[in-house]
């Protein structure tokens, strides 16, 4: 028999140091855990031990996967669980009870006087409360499972974002070198490559193109490439996205273009190019409107400081504003020596589309009269002392000095004689224009490749490029013209005008051109108009884009 001042004595005792005990259980599994995690790669190989492989068990960045740690962390919480449950049923009893009793054993009925029961109350025989130590052991506990709990949480992975990065193809690299840099295998790649081939032949992708990926998080929380995106430009956009290893599946998106207009004015104070910058013309529309004048104006010897342009011309852009190609000169009049040069584009009732002069008159001469751009004139025609031979000598052609790579033009339609090396000539290309006349040119870096003998061009067709080939002293083009096998001036051949206007063609003209200046007179206070919106043409863009980026 126990005595019952023993047995309250001791139930005390483990009423109070139980919850420190269980907390001290927790704080060892705490330090255990915090060791195996740090240590279980290098020592315990549980990959190895389960023959799984090294990825499946851990991360890129070599932590534990958020399977198996999310395992631990519930174990753990279940464990502490089942003690915090062990722990409430003695402490919610002892609570309930108002008082404790031990019988003493023995079996013979006694009468009240002899039975020996104690009957306690809670304070007797205690050094603390019993509501204390119950909830000092819970507070105890709770603390220690809330340092797990954190704990486990350190090694829990946050939820990964979808990431996006802009590449740049650099020089000697292919898209497939890319895509494998972004972390595709070589067979990803290879099947990425062969969707985008549906719309983009990667060929053709030169450096500096920009490639968009994207990467999204897979099953076991990783970073994966996702989707890349290609602009091809401000119209065209294709996309490759992956839906396995081998798995890739294209797609093109393109947006509407909005037809704008712009009317300009200068006032020649320095070069052409100069002074249309500072009215903000595009170089690339001052090019334009050298090539259509050329062939009634001189642009190296005509224009004069103080000389004025007036320019209404289209630019095609997004909805947002981003610029995509440029249109058409809709309108130019360029004052030149005070005698205004002012026309007009009109598509005839044939389709053809060409600029005219007020009176109805093409602007289009047989020849144009200068068949290179931005050039200047070193030789004339006449006697000169040749530059390498030393002596005087008969020049028969005038020379246009221009940096090698300037565009060299066809100075009207024709038929192809000759286009190759031709003796001091160096590359050398004739063209027959009618059965009387013909134009020659000299010394070419380089002639197109679809030049030709036999090969039609067209008037303001880039045939070849300013060179240095032959006997010559630097880069300029030897300009020749034949009437009837004899050299003449090029400057003094008498050439016949272009196309007169008649009928139903003329009577629309007279029309239109009045509507076209009055259009320009009104885009002079907001200089922009939105014309009208047309469907993109990613095709007619690919080349445009190419020389505007």
């Amino acid at each position: 028999m126990l005595s019952r001042s023993i047995l309250v004595h001791y139930y005390s005792k483990l009423r109070r140091n139980l919850p420190l005990f269980f907390g001290y259980c927790a704080n060892v599994f705490i330090d255990w855990e915090r060791r195996l995690l740090s240590k279980a790669k290098t020592h315990l190989a549980m990959h190895r031990l389960v023959r799984l492989r090294h990825r499946y068990v851990w991360t890129r960045s070599n932590r534990l996967r958020l399977r198996y740690v999310s395992a631990v962390a519930v174990a753990f919480v279940t464990s502490i669980s089942f003690g915090l449950n062990s722990l409430a049923v003695p402490f919610n009893h002892s609570l309930e009870t108002p008082f404790i009793s031990a019988s003493v054993q023995n079996e013979e009925p006694v009468n009240n006087e002899s039975q020996d029961v104690a009957v306690l109350s809670p304070d007797e025989g205690m050094d603390v409360p019993l509501g204390s130590d119950s909830e000092a052991g819970e507070d105890v506990v709770k603390a220690h499972l809330s340092d797990g709990i954190r704990l486990a949480s350190q090694f829990i992975q946050k939820p990964v974002k979808p990431k996006y990065k802009e590449l740049e193809i650099g020089s000697g690299q292919t898209v497939a070198g890319l895509l494998q840099d972004a972390g595709l295998s070589g067979s990803e790649a290879y099947y990425a490559v062969k969707a985008l081939g549906k719309y983009v032949d990667p060929r053709k992708v030169r450096s500096g193109q920009r490639i968009g990926i994207h990467y999204a998080p897979d099953d076991a929380g990783d970073l994966v490439f996702s989707k890349m995106d290609m602009k091809l430009n401000p119209v065209k956009l294709v996309s490759v996205t992956r839906n396995g290893p081998q798995d890739f599946y294209s797609s093109v998106e393109e947006k509407e273009l909005v037809t704008r207009q712009y009317a300009r004015h200068a006032e020649i104070k320095t070069s052409l190019y100069g002074s249309a910058a500072l009215a903000n013309i595009p170089p690339q529309v001052i090019a334009e409107l050298i090539r259509i004048y050329s062939w009634d104006i001189d642009f190296q010897r005509d224009i004069r400081r103080g000389d004025n342009l007036e320019l209404l011309y289209e630019t095609f852009e997004t909805e947002d504003g981003e610029f995509a190609k440029y249109g058409d000169i809709l309108y130019a009049n360029l004052s030149v020596g005070g005698k205004n040069v002012p026309i007009y584009r009109f598509e005839m009732n044939n389709g053809q589309v060409d600029y005219f002069q007020p009176d109805g008159m093409s602007i289009r001469k047989t020849l144009m009269k200068t068949p290179v751009d931005g050039a200047r004139i070193s030789s004339g025609f006449g006697m000169r002392k040749h530059p390498v031979l030393g002596y005087s000598r008969m020049h028969k052609g005038m020379d246009f000095a221009a940096p090698t790579g300037t565009p060299i033009y066809a100075a009207g339609d024709g038929v192809v004689e000759h286009a190759g090396r031709l003796g001091s000539f160096g590359n050398y290309i004739r063209i027959r224009h009618n059965s009387k006349l013909k134009t020659a040119y000299a010394h070419l870096h380089k002639i197109k490749s679809t030049v030709r003998k036999g090969s039609r061009v067209e008037q303001g067709q880039i045939i070849g490029y300013v060179g240095t080939t032959g006997r010559s002293t630097g880069p300029h083009l030897h300009y020749e013209v034949h009437v009837n096998g004899k050299q003449i001036n090029p400057r003094s051949v008498d050439l016949p005008t272009g196309e007169q206007l008649i009928g139903k063609d003329k009577q629309r003209f007279d029309s239109l051109k009045g509507l076209i200046y009055q259009q320009y007179v009104e885009l002079q206070g907001d200089g922009v108009k939105v014309a009208n919106i047309m469907p993109a043409s990613g095709d007619e863009l690919a080349s445009a884009n190419i020389s505007t980026q």
